[in-house]
């Protein structure tokens, strides 16, 4: 736990003191915030069925393949190409503590910068109270449906970024890597949206295990739900999964690195 704890510490201060962090935050905030006033202003002629927040939540979702890489593509790639990972695994810290702790720092941060983006429609909501309740901002479960919903998949996301930058030493390819991962998952999920997820041809643990899996091809869907305060359980299991599985991997290439 005390190697977690010293990983942890070391990795938010390399983030935030790193200009390019803060850079990459500004404009992705810059334009998610132009993106978000433009849909708010235009939404009465649009047929968007979900509630305004939500249009929020999906400007962060299909812009992280923008924002992740800058926050994970260093964490390994740089550490081996500056020859200091050596003397990191050379402490006495177990390859997940090391793994986790990269990859809690990294999410900490893209909550960091979702909290500042859900700062614009708390602001529509103190500024333009009338407009902000017709708008639907004034439901607590909406904004606690969709901020759970963002941190579930950041959550997966920046463990695929952990992962991308555990295998090569090189910070480019990890932060390509990393946006061609996520950009294919959010391709999948796009393709398949408004499908309807018939879970009846399954039974029993069959049944069970395509409703922990299905938010892969359907997390979109899903945030339909969400977005009403109507939180899946089978949703969030399986993001934990995600984040499980490229964890692991990271933390085998670790041990790789080790002997």
């Amino acid at each position: 736990m005390q190697g977690y704890l010293v990983v942890l510490r070391f990795e938010l201060f390399g983030l935030f003191v790193s200009p390019a962090t803060y850079v990459a935050s500004f404009y992705f905030l810059a334009l998610l915030g132009f993106g978000f006033r433009f849909f708010i202003e235009t939404f009465v002629n649009t047929d968007w069925i979900l509630p305004p927040l939500s249009s929020l939540v999906i400007g962060l979702m299909f812009g992280s393949p923008a924002l992740i890489p800058f926050l994970t593509m260093r964490s390994f790639a740089e550490e081996k190409r500056l020859g200091t990972l050596e003397t990191l695994l050379s402490a006495p810290v177990t390859n997940f503590a090391v793994v986790f702790g990269k990859w809690t720092a990294c999410y900490l941060f893209f909550v960091f910068i979702s909290v500042a983006a859900f700062c614009f429609p708390l602001i529509i909501y103190f500024w333009f109270p009338e407009q902000s309740t017709t708008l639907g901002f004034s439901n607590l479960e909406q904004w606690i449906g969709c901020f759970l919903y963002l941190l579930t998949f950041g959550a997966s996301f920046s463990a695929i970024g952990i992962f991308s930058s555990s295998i090569t030493n090189n910070q480019m390819v990890a932060g390509m890597l990393t946006f061609t991962l996520l950009t294919l998952y959010l391709s999948i999920m796009a393709v398949s949206f408004g499908e309807i997820s018939d879970t009846q041809i399954f039974s029993g643990f069959s049944q069970f295990l395509w409703s922990c899996i299905g938010s892969m091809f359907h997390g979109l869907n899903k945030m339909q739900n969400f977005s009403v305060g109507l939180i899946e359980i089978q949703t969030i299991l399986h993001q934990f999964v995600v984040i499980f599985y490229f964890l692991f991997l990271a933390s085998i290439q670790v041990d790789r690195m080790r002997k």
